[in-house]
């Protein structure tokens, strides 16, 4: 993202957990093999249920035929500072028919299927099965863990606000997330594609989430509200105690610590952007930083190169 003089202050924090997108994010968060450690109590809850009761857990698969794992139309979470979610579907429902076709038609311009529910609201413009759907995962799923959630996102908050009364914007810009960088004018973070997104002068909300939990996300459609999700940076209450990936996040950073995690066994750059689901130019950049710790070590082979762990590396892998 590059900013502007303007835009640097226009920075301002959402008012709480953003509804639809913890709403999304979490069915993302059920479907991946690569949740972190501390949700898997959660889903394994979840599924459980499901298990022992399909008919009143029926919205689990409903959810996740309407958010498959990858990209979702940016309608679904609306650019509001409304906490409440009411507010958001009643957003979702007033779409002009035009708007959410080109939303459907932009998110899945590279995809050779198109989920049929995202076919029928092409086709007829309504939202309200839609919108039935995410209501009755909302009450059943985040319910429950709403007092989780709110806490964790006023603890980033709160952080948030540190950073800004003790070193200005510049500051909260450089403490997000260990995947976000602050290098004036831009900010830069890990993504799966390479994106540019100018400011021009609209400023940035910062939406601190509990299910953000790899890297940050943002709208497909760069024209929308500038809005960027950021991973919370706390524990999660409740949560299992951390395997050694999790003790190191404190330390090095989520990425890195899945990366060197998965460096159990040599692997090439591509493969390890595949499993982390970010560029392969941010593997590049963590796996500098990995071998200038001595961590790692980097060989080429052929076009590619492949990445190994150092005994250093080895040994701060070993559980403590």
């Amino acid at each position: 993202m590059i900013f502007t003089a303007e835009d640097l202050c226009r920075v301002r924090v959402a008012r709480g957990a953003h509804p639809t997108w913890e709403l999304i994010l979490s069915i993302n968060s059920l479907q991946d093999p690569h949740l972190p450690l501390e949700y898997r109590g959660w889903r394994a809850a979840l599924l459980t249920g499901a298990r022992r009761a399909p008919g009143r857990w029926r919205c689990l698969k409903a959810a996740a035929e309407l958010v498959p794992a990858g990209n979702f139309p940016d309608f679904l979470t609306p650019a509001l500072d409304e906490t409440d979610v009411g507010a958001h579907f009643e957003t979702i429902l007033s779409q002009p028919k035009a708007a959410l076709r080109e939303d459907i038609a932009r998110t899945y311009a590279r995809h050779r299927r198109v989920p049929r529910w995202a076919r029928a609201v092409y086709a007829d413009g309504s939202t309200r099965g839609v919108v039935h759907a995410l209501r009755e995962y909302s009450d059943l799923v985040l319910g429950p863990v709403r007092p989780v959630l709110d806490r964790r996102v006023e603890a980033d908050r709160n952080r948030y606000a540190d950073h800004l009364l003790g070193g200005g914007v510049e500051a909260l810009l450089a403490n997000l997330h260990p995947s976000i960088r602050w290098r004036n004018p831009v900010l830069e973070a890990d993504y799966p594609r390479d994106r540019t997104i100018a400011l021009d002068g609209r400023g940035l909300v910062l939406v601190p989430a509990h299910f953000c939990w790899g890297e940050p996300v943002t709208f497909i459609d760069s024209a929308q509200r500038p809005m960027l999700v950021c991973p919370a940076s706390g524990p999660v209450p409740g949560a299992a105690p951390g395997t050694r990936e999790d003790q190191l996040t404190g330390l090095v950073g989520r990425t890195r610590a899945r990366l060197l995690c998965e460096l159990a066994a040599d692997a090439s750059t591509s493969a390890l952007a595949a499993r982390l689901g970010v560029s392969p130019a941010a593997v590049s950049q963590h796996t500098k930083t990995l071998r200038t710790a001595g961590l790692i070590t980097t060989t080429r082979a052929g076009v590619g190169v492949h990445h190994s762990l150092t005994p250093l590396g080895r040994a701060f892998l070993e559980p403590r």
